[in-house]
């Protein structure tokens, strides 16, 4: 059985990979800025910001600056590749 501190920030890292999917349908982008999510949530940036990293971590997204202030999912990453015309690029390139 699981702990209540590992049930809650398990809890709360839900709920932000679930924030991140909502803001990304509703705004048909995929790159927030912390503050805003973190508003959105009732949390604190630090936070978001820390269970931010274990996605990045886990290849789900990256950090656009160094101050950590702006996340970009990879769905978003991929959204904007295509608007840009590199993922056809991309593609060309591999095969």
């Amino acid at each position: 059985m699981r702990s209540k501190y590992e049930r809650d920030y398990v809890a709360r890292h839900v709920r932000i990979r679930n924030k991140l999917i909502e803001l990304a349908e509703k705004r048909d982008c995929g790159c927030f800025s912390i503050p805003k999510v973190a508003t959105e949530l009732g949390m604190d940036q630090r936070t978001v910001r820390a269970h931010l990293k274990i996605i990045e971590i886990n290849n789900g997204g990256v950090f656009l600056d160094p101050q950590e202030k702006e996340f970009c999912t990879k769905a978003g990453l991929i959204q904007l590749a295509r608007r840009l015309g590199l993922k056809e690029t991309i593609a060309d390139q591999e095969s």
